[in-house]
């Protein structure tokens, strides 16, 4: 007659006592701080007690004989948990202390009699388990997915366990993984695109997972199907006829997958809305929020200025909404003299969307609240045209035509008709040139050096600084140069520049420095901080939308 499995075990195992004391040597050392008799799970003296108990999703904790349906086990290996690995903030349990566990819980199954009959277990089709998945497809979302859905950062997690992934539902209700179900799946729906797909392409921002990458998501959620396929199949049952069918065609691609050959996205020229000053063709996208601090120190070689860090500061704070694809509105508020900036930006060709180049406009209207002693011309108003390209994936270019109104907002003009000075008011408008900038580096395009440079148009009838109402002025435009960090929802910049100033009117006549080598540094340190969120449609709108 056969023996069972876990009866042979038992026999060429230590006796149950021993491995019990191996077993409760372990948790003194590394559980028992906290799973001591004040807890409800108490994992110090007889362990008997754990055979009786069940875990938060309901599993029991030890199930005699069967280590990888107890879910004590799950806990330690951190496979279809609730909650965190155990021992919480400590490594997990070598393979060796590991080892005792299982030969522990496989000591508790009762023999089987010699003249009784091996029930045959379920036969599942030949493939890898999930829990050898799940490291590897861990990992993958750690490089791709988790500087947004990391935990507390996002709804769908894809740190950790993936386990609550078959409970998560997705933005249409689908759960986030259906087991054995890769097109029942919502995640897989967001990794290709499909036509039931909410929002936007994951990665966003990035190009999509290559095909060895996308298979490894397929073979987790087959997996599963698998496991769960076999969980059902009662074993005890053989008129069943000891197999459990689940199919592995869901693993071979469809004619055409794009999964196999996965098409590269199409991105648009710049990561950010605005460059260090300049907008870009860079928009939000619809129903998209973002906040956007600017920030200026004071002048590097300003005597015990700490590199301008204590030498006064300019700032800016905003907030951007997309209406929808292509168009932009924002409102933001600078200290400098006290200004409100109200504009909108519309990208009427877009090289994301598959053209050579892109094409925009930018237009605002600023109010300064500041005195009238230390601001002249309150309200002006700004246009700006930009064209864009990257190219080759790696560089950005853009150039760029503005005209503002009513930029000399000097509020000590004089001018001199041959009986003195006299005050007089200066409401000419300025013309510029702008090019920006911006080359990505590293394999993901995240890093970008960047560049600005704003050349003001040197006619009479125009005002640049520099000019006859501002002989001392800087006359050579205004410039910046840094670098850049993007995360796919966060944009950091942080550069040098010849001015301070943030909003539009202000800075279009140019830099406020010449010289940058002058007085031990004549020029200034800057960042701009952004961060973009999705605003969601309300549940009863969209289920009135999907009605109609």
């Amino acid at each position: 007659m056969l023996l069972t499995a876990p009866l042979v075990l038992t026999l060429l195992s230590p006796a149950p006592a021993e491995l019990e004391a191996k077993v409760q040597s372990i948790f003194e050392d590394k559980c028992t701080s906290c799973h001591d008799d004040s807890d409800d799970l108490v994992l110090e003296g007889s362990l008997a007690p754990l055979l009786k108990l069940k875990g938060e999703n309901g599993k029991p904790m030890v199930v005699p004989g069967k280590p990888n349906e107890s879910y004590l086990v799950a806990k330690l290996i951190g496979t279809n948990i609730e909650g965190d690995l155990m021992p919480m903030g400590d490594d997990p349990l070598p393979k060796s202390e590991m080892d005792d566990v299982k030969a522990w819980i496989v000591s508790l199954a009762e023999p089987v009699a010699k003249d009784e009959p091996e029930t045959p277990a379920p036969v599942v089709p030949a493939g890898p388990s999930s829990a050898e998945i799940e490291p590897k497809l861990l990992a993958l979302f750690d490089e791709k997915c988790n500087m947004c859905h990391d935990e507390g950062g996002d709804d769908v997690v894809l740190a950790g366990s993936l386990a609550h992934l078959t409970t998560t539902k997705g933005a249409t209700g689908k759960p986030m993984i259906t087991p054995g179900d890769v097109k029942g799946s919502y995640l897989w729906s967001k990794l290709i695109a499909s036509s039931d797909m909410k929002g936007e392409l994951m990665p966003m921002g990035d190009d999509r997972l290559a095909a060895a990458e996308l298979r490894l998501v397929k073979e987790y959620i087959a997996a599963l199907g698998r496991e769960a396929a076999a969980a059902a199949q009662p074993p005890e049952d053989p008129s069943a006829g000891g197999s459990v069918e689940v199919s592995e065609a869901t693993l071979e691609p469809d004619p055409g997958e794009p999964d196999e050959a996965p098409a590269k996205r199409l991105k648009q020229p710049f990561h950010g809305t605005f460059q260090h000053n300049l907008p870009t063709t860079g928009t939000l996208g619809k129903r998209k929020f973002e906040f956007r601090m600017d920030h200026r120190f004071g002048r590097i070689g300003t005597e015990r200025g700490a590199f301008g860090l204590d030498a006064g500061v300019v700032m800016s704070a905003g907030f951007a909404y997309g209406i929808m694809d292509g168009w932009d509105v924002l409102l933001r508020r600078s200290n400098s003299r006290k200004g409100y900036e109200l504009g909108t930006k519309f990208i009427a060709i877009r090289q994301e969307n598959g053209a050579p180049l892109s094409l925009g406009g930018y237009t605002s209207i600023e109010y300064y609240r500041d005195y009238d002693t230390n601001t002249a011309n309150p309200v002006a108003g700004n246009f700006q045209a930009m064209l864009s390209r990257l190219w080759f994936e790696r560089w950005s270019t853009m150039l760029l035509v503005g005209y503002y109104l009513r930029t000399n907002h000097a509020a000590n003009i004089t001018v001199d008709f041959g009986d003195g000075p006299v005050a007089a008011k200066d409401t000419r408008n300025t013309l510029n040139l702008g090019l920006a900038s911006t080359v990505w580096l590293g394999q993901r395009k995240r890093w970008g050096v960047d560049m600005e440079y704003i050349f003001p148009i040197p006619a009479k009838a125009l005002h640049y600084n520099g000019d006859e109402s501002d002989p001392n002025g800087a006359n050579i435009g205004s410039w910046s140069l840094g670098g850049s960090y993007s995360s796919g929802l966060h944009l950091f910049q942080i550069f040098f520049a010849n001015t301070r100033e943030i909003h539009t009117n202000l800075y279009a006549p140019g830099g406020q420095t010449k010289n940058p080598f002058e007085n031990r540094g004549n020029f200034f340190l800057g960042f701009n901080l952004s961060r973009k969120w999705t605003i969601k449609e309300r549940k009863n709108r969209k289920a009135k939308k999907e009605a109609k």
